[in-house]
């Protein structure tokens, strides 16, 4: 991430300022010797009064120390400790805030302009007002999806505590309620079937455990005691989040986790008597490589105290298992630094090993595979080798068109596959995956994998058939 804003609020934080050579110069209080602090000075100088590009770059003084900070906070030892710049500051904040203010429902674009839900979000506006997975919202008051999405979202964040129209069609049918947007928590989503839940949890905010619990206390109600929780894609945020949403699965006084500071000391965590344990038969947890930090504190202690009712589902977690604080500067930028590490109940540590599942199931290749951004110059031609032919032809596979590799070397066989999907496209039939065909595929396969999240994904129909047994 690029750092670029200016930290005058953080200096007095990390340093005292001496006069000296005729400029300000940083003195850090944690040098570890006189000629590296010397050094240090010096560097600093030159930089600032003899450099040949000093007067090229704007706010020079601010610059150089904000990138002697990222220096010190960009260790090899620890990836975890880092500096934040007033956007990077702000946008952590929010991520683990996890409010916003909508409807609370994710969405894609289809192709006709229209917005298709893939999930609602607990307790939103479009929860309370009945809109389910599936939905396909075609307009709002008189703003019309298909005339531009954007002008849509916008309109609604507009019209906070207000009350608007929403215009979608459900099984074919056209429809319409009333809603009012507000503010509401992006962590939780909760469905049921006929005789078990899944709760997703995308991320731990401040107000996932006490949403956490109302959804449990949801499937409840209804007789369900069986229940998938989503974990996959979740890589974190607060602790204290993840000991909230375990004390509505397991008893009371149980231990969640146990954090060990750098002196050695080892606090024991145990369950939040604010939250009743709402008694499940069955559970299984999805998890997968990008499933982390506070998403493994839960599964290890719900594996841990719940051994014989809890079963993991997916691919080997992440492997974080270091504890962070954040500190902020009055000028708005941030930093986060290790504090400890957390350890499952029984004492285990997953840093760096993460948890292996009890059931092992690949996800779609289609949802793993990487590639890099697609430049607008960029074409891939057949007989040619090129890192995205690999993603490029995975697609194109996933989506039921005739290729027969699945490398970076783009094959005359996937080319004609490629020709097939143009012209299914309005493309012109080249052949050759330019920029327009690269964005088509990206939609389409992004699309597919929506929709068929609660149908034909691997990992989820595993899930669903061990739940159902």
């Amino acid at each position: 991430m690029k750092l670029t804003k200016k930290v005058k609020g953080i200096i007095l934080a990390l340093c005292i300022i001496s006069f000296g050579l005729g400029v300000f110069l940083p003195k850090f209080v944690t040098s570890s010797t006189n000629e590296e602090q010397k050094k240090f000075d010096k560097i600093y100088q030159i930089l600032t009064t003899k450099w040949y590009y000093s007067d090229d770059v704007k706010n020079l003084d601010d610059t150089l120390m904000e990138q002697a900070i990222t220096g010190m906070t960009s260790l090899e030892k620890d990836p975890h400790t880092n500096y934040f710049d007033l956007d990077q500051a702000k946008a952590f904040s929010e991520e683990l805030d996890g409010s916003t203010v909508g409807l609370g429902f994710g969405y894609y674009e289809n192709d006709e302009g229209n917005l298709v839900l893939t999930n609602v979000y607990l307790n939103s506006a479009a929860d309370q007002a009945g809109l389910q997975r599936g939905d396909i919202i075609t307009g709002v008051d008189s703003y019309a999806c298909k005339d531009g999405i954007k002008q849509v979202v916008k309109y609604i964040q507009s019209k906070a505590n207000q009350t608007i129209l929403v215009k979608f069609i459900r099984d074919g049918k056209d429809k319409m309620i009333k809603a009012k947007p507000q503010s509401f928590d992006a962590t939780v989503v909760c469905e049921a079937y006929k005789d078990y839940g899944v709760i997703t949890l995308t991320s731990f905010s401040s107000m996932t455990g006490k949403d956490f619990n109302k959804a449990m206390k949801r499937l409840s109600s209804q007789g369900i005691r069986k229940v998938i929780v989503d974990l996959r894609n979740n890589t974190g945020g607060y602790l204290n989040a993840a000991v909230d949403v375990a004390s509505s699965l397991l008893p009371k006084g149980k231990v969640v986790v146990q954090e060990k500071d750098k002196d050695g000391k080892i606090t024991k965590r145990k369950t939040n008597d604010a939250y009743q344990q709402v008694k499940m038969d069955k559970i299984i947890l999805l998890q997968n490589d990008k499933t982390a930090s506070a998403s493994e504190a839960l599964i290890g202690a719900l594996k841990q105290q719940l051994p014989k009712k809890v079963t993991t589902v997916g691919t080997t977690t992440y492997g974080k298992g270091t504890e962070q604080e954040q500190v902020s500067f009055k000028d708005g930028t941030s930093m986060k630094y290790t504090v400890g590490k957390w350890l499952t109940p029984n004492g285990s540590n997953i840093n760096e090993k993460g948890f292996k599942p009890d059931v092992s199931v690949e996800d779609e290749k289609a949802n793993e595979v990487s590639y890099e951004s697609f430049k607008k110059k960029d074409v891939i031609a057949p007989e040619t080798t090129a890192t995205n032919a690999e993603a490029l032809q995975v697609f194109l596979a996933y989506l039921g068109y005739d290729v027969d590799r699945t490398d970076m070397y783009f094959s005359p066989t996937s080319s004609e596959a490629l020709k097939q999907f143009q012209s299914d496209n309005g493309i012109v039939a080249s052949g050759s995956c330019n920029y327009t065909t690269w964005k088509k595929l990206l939609k389409k396969v992004g699309m597919a994998l929506q929709d068929q999240q609660r149908t034909t994904n691997p990992q989820y129909r595993k899930a669903v058939e061990m739940i159902e047994s």
